[in-house]
């Protein structure tokens, strides 16, 4: 066997597993609305001043789960996220990028800027990424 036919098997196979890493890495990540069902499903649900159903639970800077990443998604698809935080943005964690992005989407809501995501914080991140 000519040592050309071996090279191609080896290149269909290199090809192959390019393609199956790209299609891994590019793969849809979970969508706000998956988060904000878990988010439901875990810490429970109660009513806003506007009737909006929104989470149980206030979030600030120190929590983590899924509701940090439904408030994350939902940060990067109202106010939008620098593309130097883009990176591991949504995260599950509250920390300092989560913190500020918070405070800037309480600025320009007209919210009490305190960094914690209560009822009126919820109801205005909702309302903006609801259909």
């Amino acid at each position: 066997m000519s040592s050309l036919r071996r090279i191609r098997p080896l290149s269909a196979l290199a090809l192959a597993a390019c393609a199956v890493g790209t299609l891994l890495v590019t793969a849809p990540t979970a969508s706000a609305s998956d988060y904000r069902d878990a988010c439901y499903r875990s810490v429970g649900i109660r009513t806003s001043a506007n009737g909006w159903a929104i989470p149980a639970r206030n979030f600030k800077y120190g929590s983590s789960g899924v509701c940090v990443r439904e408030i994350q998604s939902d940060l990067a698809s109202t106010i939008g996220v620098s593309e130097a935080d883009w990176p591991g943005f949504i995260d599950g964690l509250f920390g300092p990028k989560t913190d500020d992005y918070v405070r800037e989407f309480q600025r320009q809501a007209h919210l009490d800027v305190d960094g914690v995501v209560g009822p009126k914080t919820w109801e205005a991140l909702i309302s903006r990424t609801t259909d």
